[in-house]
């Protein structure tokens, strides 16, 4: 899986481009199937033993990871649960349609499963015992750091060619 700031700087662009009025929408829809990671760390805060060292919490809270929220067949069902939690919370998306919403949330969450899908080791048909990856983004912990800077330069490129654009008009 890329890491979280890989999910949101791609997230990001994508939701500038074409999800301009609910960006924030579809960036934590981009983030959601990887709450399976913060559901695994709660566990290990509330039991013991506690992790020894930030490597070893990292590591042992993807007890459960990746799962339910990872698989291709569920994300339609998921989606429509945060679009309407969404409508029920965010005063904006309670004005737009639930179709809209429902669209932008799934989007968010097939785009965070298909960056998942350019690594190995991914399981999108859970509970089935198969992986899946194109293997095209490093998985190691130096891998993705390289994976972040580059994520991050994206963002950056992309905001100075918006701001560029801005003020040519």
């Amino acid at each position: 899986m890329p890491d979280p700031i890989t999910h949101v700087s791609i997230s990001f662009i994508f939701a500038k481009q074409w999800f301009r009025e609910q960006k924030f929408i579809f960036v934590l829809a981009a983030l959601s199937p990887d709450i399976d990671v913060a559901i695994g760390g709660a566990y290990l805060l509330l039991t013991r033993p506690w992790p020894t060292s930030l490597a070893d919490f990292a590591h042992r809270s993807m007890i459960i990871h990746p799962s339910l929220t990872a698989a291709i067949w569920f994300v339609p069902i998921y989606s429509a649960l945060l679009a309407w939690g969404f409508r029920r919370v965010d005063k904006k998306a309670a004005t737009v349609q639930f179709s809209r919403v429902y669209t932008v949330v799934l989007a968010g969450a097939f785009l965070h499963i298909g960056l998942d899908l350019l690594q190995t080791g991914n399981r999108p048909l859970w509970p089935l015992e198969v992986t899946f990856g194109l293997d095209i983004l490093p998985y190691s912990p130096g891998g993705r750091i390289w994976t972040m800077i580059v994520a991050i330069g994206l963002l950056i490129v992309h905001s100075l060619f918006v701001f560029g654009l801005r003020r040519t008009r």
